[in-house]
């Protein structure tokens, strides 16, 4: 797991990591990686991907709703965190789906609430689904499975690449 942020101020990059390593540590958690910018442009020219994100809305160059936007076009299931004093770009950051729009100061508690619902939602986007045809074994996210059709003992599984029908044996009960 990938956490970055993203700030011209320093200090709330800290204070924010410090309290993530923090609820990490607290629920017994594997302490994700951890990447700091203090920039949009400098964000946005890393490849790595990302999986939560850290974003200030007032930052020389682009601004944060513009990196978010950028982010969700790359990283479909990442998930943004708008952190920020101005409550004037919530209408823009629904836009793009923003997961959290949290206001400073920083309350440690509200963090933690949205942390945990942030780790939640990860798990359930890119939990991965097995299918299995006589023909070949895909897997599938749970969110590019459409629907299953059982129609007696014939079964379709619609995903957004195309339809397969599992064989018997591979479908548990």
């Amino acid at each position: 797991m990938r956490i970055v942020f993203c700030d011209d101020d320093t200090a709330v990059m800290d204070k924010l990591e410090k309290y993530l390593r923090a609820y990490f540590s607290e629920n017994k958690l594997k302490q994700p990686e951890y990447e700091a910018f203090t920039s949009g442009e400098e964000l946005l020219k890393s490849d790595k991907r990302i999986d939560i994100a850290f974003l200030d809305v007032e930052m020389p160059g682009l601004d944060g709703i513009t990196v978010g936007a950028k982010l969700k076009a790359r990283f479909p299931y990442v998930k943004i965190i708008i952190l920020t004093s101005f409550l004037d770009y919530l209408d823009e950051a629904m836009r793009f789906h923003v997961f959290r729009y949290l206001s400073r100061p920083l309350e440690k508690s509200r963090l933690y609430r949205n942390m945990k619902e942030a780790l939640y939602q990860i798990s359930i986007d890119t939990k991965p689904v097995l299918i299995e045809t006589a023909n070949e074994s895909v897997t599938r996210f749970a969110d590019e499975v459409i629907m299953v059709e059982a129609d007696k003992h014939k079964v379709k599984v619609f995903a957004v690449d195309k339809i397969r029908t599992p064989t018997r044996d591979s479908l548990s009960p």
